[in-house]
């Protein structure tokens, strides 16, 4: 019998599927969503169906690639009941409990004493109220 080059059978259409298979296998492999430690395997399969005179042969080609399945995600979930609507509400747990404000929802509001100065030195401007008068807090009422 003479050798058949694997590289050109069926016009190549093995080693595309073969190359094609290693593709998937590698970028699986890669994939931090996968587990590493499970093992994954190119099977190609060649399936020759002879004629009744035994002179003419069907080939089918056929890869498969068997690949570690994407890593599970947990979550939790509070369900219940809306009072004033009746539906029924699903709202997924996070970091804090559903309905608690964080301090990143608070809009900081920074109030900004704005003083007069001196835009050569830098100094600032007394307000008219501290001139450097001595105050007499007896005299002020509460």
């Amino acid at each position: 019998m003479q050798h058949q080059d694997l590289e050109k059978f069926a016009q190549g259409a093995l080693s595309q599927q073969i190359n094609r298979a290693l593709a998937q296998v590698a970028s699986n492999i890669q994939d931090p969503n996968t587990d590493p430690k499970k093992t994954r395997k190119i099977v190609a399969t060649i399936t020759f169906k002879p004629n009744d005179e035994r002179d003419l042969v069907l080939t089918n080609i056929e890869t498969k690639a068997t690949l570690a399945p994407t890593l599970s995600v947990s979550t939790a979930m509070n369900m219940g009941i809306n009072l004033e609507t009746g539906e029924v509400e699903c709202v997924e747990v996070g970091k804090q409990i559903p309905g608690q404000m964080s301090i990143g929802d608070l809009k900081q509001e920074e109030e900004k004493e704005t003083r007069a100065f001196d835009p050569e030195t830098g100094e600032i401007f007394e307000s008219e109220e501290n001139t450097g008068k001595v105050v007499d807090l007896r005299s002020k009422q509460a």
